[in-house]
């Protein structure tokens, strides 16, 4: 993943105040609570609400894309990459991982 979508997953978790590791329930907690902060119609006079629940509704579709039930990183590793990126750059080419015999 590059590092520019790796900022904008890190942005998106810091607007839902979510840790580093989160799950799916816990990203949606995290905007079901955001949005009953940040709504329009509880912050009447607020002029910046309707920009906060675009940045919250944005943050959380993002998050929801990437993870599933599961804890992920929304950090790179010291390469820069995700675990699957990781994972191929290792041993992507292994005739043991990919199932290949060699000749």
């Amino acid at each position: 993943m590059k590092r520019d979508k790796w900022a904008a997953i890190d942005r998106a978790r810091r607007i839902l105040g979510l840790t580093e590791r989160a799950t799916r329930n816990e990203i949606r907690d995290a905007y079901v609570k955001a949005c009953r902060l940040n709504h329009p119609d509880r912050l009447k006079e607020n002029e910046d609400s309707e920009e906060k629940m675009a940045l919250i509704n944005s943050a959380y579709k993002l998050l929801m894309e990437y993870a599933d039930n599961y804890r992920l990183n929304f950090l790179p590793n010291e390469d820069g990459m995700d675990d699957e990126d990781w994972w191929f750059y290792h041993f992507g080419q292994d005739p043991v991982w990919v199932g290949e015999k060699e000749e």
